[in-house]
């Protein structure tokens, strides 16, 4: 980094943010002044994208949630034939264990904190609650990637629906899930996203929603920050 003045409240940041944090930005920018406004925009930008993930997320929940409600209720228990419910959250069939069978008891042990916590009292999680407190990594990891006979049997019979204007495979659709997913973790640690690819994941975002509602995605288009953010990187001063 370039010898230049800095500003009390420069060596202050650069003490409380710490240099270890900085250091990503100094690296990119002759001064600690240009770091500390690189810093600023990743701050901007991770804010832009976070805003973007509240849609991308919850849409994509509720399309997969709907149709596993549709599809669990058709699945008998292997032993006594009786039919599983629609809600398949509280009452998984057989597949859904296998597959997101860790990620269910967790999901419901985050949704009784919430109910607990509640201002007029303790109730059980109902399965929207349960559905909230599921992670952007369950989604992932359910759609059909790398060969898995289940995972393209619950694609088949159920989640192929959930995105009736997919005009991708459903390994492109699930490699475009995954990287936002990687850049939401990202994100939620606090980490730089000054060299990621967000223009891509922005691109994946927009694929996954547009398969499931084109309508949705002409709403999102219109409202996401992320474009405008990204045209506001700062340009460090030459030299």
């Amino acid at each position: 980094m370039a010898a230049a003045h800095q500003t009390p409240i420069e060596l202050v940041l650069h003490h409380r943010i710490s240099p270890e944090r900085l250091a990503p930005y100094i690296r990119e920018t002759p001064t600690l002044h240009e770091a500390i406004r690189l810093y600023r925009w990743n701050i901007d930008l991770s804010g832009a994208v976070y805003e973007a993930l509240h849609v991308f997320e919850v849409v994509l929940r509720n399309a997969i949630d709907e149709q596993l409600c549709s599809w669990n209720a058709t699945q008998p228990e292997p032993e006594s034939g009786r039919l599983h419910s629609s809600d398949w959250l509280l009452d998984p069939s057989a597949l859904l264990l296998r597959i997101a069978g860790r990620d269910i008891p967790d999901a419901r042990r985050r949704a009784l904190k919430s109910t607990t916590r509640r201002p007029q009292g303790h109730r059980e999680p109902l399965h929207e609650d349960i559905l909230a407190a599921m992670s952007l990594g369950t989604w992932r990891f359910i759609l059909p990637g790398r060969h898995d006979a289940g995972k393209q049997r619950l694609w088949d019979e159920a989640l192929r629906t959930a995105f009736p204007h997919l005009r991708r495979t459903p390994r492109e659709l699930e490699r475009a899930v995954e990287g936002v997913y990687h850049l939401r973790n990202r994100i939620a640690h606090l980490e730089p996203i000054i060299n990621s690819n967000v223009p891509a994941q922005l691109v994946n975002m927009r694929t996954v929603i547009g398969s499931i509602d084109p309508q949705l995605l002409s709403w999102f288009t219109s409202t996401e920050r992320i474009s405008a953010s990204l045209k506001r990187r700062p340009i460090p001063a030459s030299g």
